[in-house]
């Protein structure tokens, strides 16, 4: 991590008001912070985290730096290797930052066969900015995630056929059939079991196929579900509002999410090239419907979850679409990349790419580019890229809502610009340095900064000079 980077971090961070889920800050001007359950948390978490020294959280994470950054490094270091079961590992950085040094540690998460890893006998698991006690419940998910799960396959008690959605079996036969010539002349018992809607030898049918063309999987498994609410600001009389329990099979799921983050998202009219008016919602719905199928597919189908659903939550700052279970076979830095494709739930996952919607639509494309599709689309929007969090218990996105926010939904009048947007209209007229930039777009230093981090990562710009020197010159790609 450089100064540009840790300043775009703290950016978002001052947008986010708190430290984040894979962030944890200290001031550390008493010396060497206690971080030993932030540390546990971190190595139960398959990606780790982050511990940065040297910001004033209570003071917009003012950066105030440290004294000696090698002794907090030492103390953060013993305590990995003494307080925490088994040890985690971590290294470290020193950044300056507005003239001060703040020392910057990566924490590794640990390999699943090792987790979870407590202090004085205790798990411990992120949640929000704060470490929490992992629950029983938890701990067995984690362990039992060590092995390739394989719930999606088990026979669920009490079902047949029967409770098959026979609109959705009949259209899944035809696809499966048409997807495959040794399925072509079967009758449709065979099919239904070779592609793991039935059991092997039986006629019950697996939680696949309850979940995804069932009539009621909730009957069954009342955790099959999704729980949508807008959450509201603290104050607020009202705590939530058209909160909503969503159930039926995947496809009625997924069109229910949509259509809920259609009806709660603002959208406004914008006029085309052609003259004509549409519709601009303030986040594109192909990104999150597609964000929300991933979740459905590939949420953690085992008995430790039976009491936990997939969950949608708006606020004012963001949209939070969270799953039980983690990643499988793929790290969190793959998604997104071309090769990077592993499903939880294969069985599940074969099924919802011969199912559709009743638009139409196939549940998932079932090639695994889904993620990289999202990542592109936001990257044409007034919108930050998707974070994503993998706590091996949970996985969680969340695009935050306040450059796109910033866009303006009202007919007839033009768009204020994001940052982002504003940087690069104005090095439309050619190459400027930072200052100047900060000048001509009436925005914030940190948010030139933040704005040219996400533009280089994008290859939109080149930077011409050192990292840091007023000099430095930014220009446009194709200029």
């Amino acid at each position: 991590m450089d100064e540009m980077e840790l300043l775009a971090l703290i950016s978002r961070m001052r947008a986010h008001g708190g430290d984040f889920t894979t962030v944890e800050v200290k001031r550390g001007t008493g010396g060497c912070p206690s971080v030993s359950e932030t540390l546990c948390a971190f190595g139960n978490m398959p990606d780790g985290g982050l511990i940065v020294v040297g910001l004033d959280e209570n003071h917009d994470f003012e950066p105030v730096g440290v004294v000696d950054p090698a002794t907090i490094e030492q103390g953060i270091a013993a305590q990995a290797r003494s307080a925490v079961v088994p040890p985690v590992s971590v290294s470290f950085e020193t950044v300056m930052c507005d003239g001060v040094r703040v020392v910057v540690a990566s924490v590794a998460g640990l390999p699943a066969s090792a987790r979870p890893c407590r202090v004085e006998g205790r798990a411990y698991l992120r949640h929000a900015d704060g470490d929490y006690t992992m629950s029983a419940q938890e701990e067995q998910q984690m362990l039992a995630h060590r092995d390739r799960p394989r719930y999606d396959a088990a026979p669920v008690p009490g079902t047949s056929m029967d409770d098959l959605d026979q609109q959705l079996a009949t259209a899944f036969l035809r696809n499966a059939r048409g997807s495959s010539r040794r399925l072509t002349d079967l009758d449709d018992v065979t099919v239904l079991r070779r592609k793991g809607v039935l059991e092997g030898k039986g006629t019950r049918l697996t939680v696949a196929g309850l979940y995804a063309l069932g009539q009621y999987p909730q009957q069954f498994a009342p955790s099959l579900a999704v729980t949508a609410a807008v959450v509201t600001a603290p104050r607020s009389p009202d705590r939530l509002y058209d909160l909503v329990h969503l159930d039926g099979p995947i496809p009625d799921l997924l069109d229910g999410c949509v259509e809920w983050i259609r009806r709660n998202l603002p959208s406004g009219v914008r006029v085309a090239s052609d003259g004509h008016n549409y519709d601009h919602p303030e986040l594109p719905l192909s990104a999150l419907r597609e964000l929300v199928a991933n979740a459905l597919v590939h949420r953690d189908l085992g008995p430790n979850t039976q009491s936990k659903r997939v969950e949608i939550r708006l606020r004012d700052d963001r949209l939070v679409i969270s799953n039980p279970g983690g990643l499988w076979g793929v790290s969190r830095e793959q998604l997104g990349q071309p090769g990077a494709k592993s499903a939880v739930n294969e069985y599940l996952y074969d099924i919802c790419a011969l199912t559709s919607t009743s638009e139409g639509a196939r549940i998932i494309e079932g090639e695994g580019g889904g993620i990289g599709e999202v990542q592109r689309t936001l990257a044409t929007w007034p919108a930050d890229p998707p974070i994503f969090i993998d706590k091996a218990v949970s996985f969680t996105a969340v695009i935050m809502r306040h450059l796109a926010m910033r866009s303006s939904l009202t007919p007839g009048r033009d768009s204020p610009r994001s940052p982002f947007e504003a940087v690069l209209a104005t090095l439309a007229a050619g190459p400027l340095d930072s200052a100047t930039l900060a000048q001509l777009c009436g925005i914030t230093p940190s948010q030139v900064r933040y704005a040219l981090v996400k533009a280089i990562r994008q290859g939109r710009i080149v930077m011409t000079g050192k990292q840091g020197d007023r000099s430095t010159q930014y220009a446009l790609v194709n200029t």
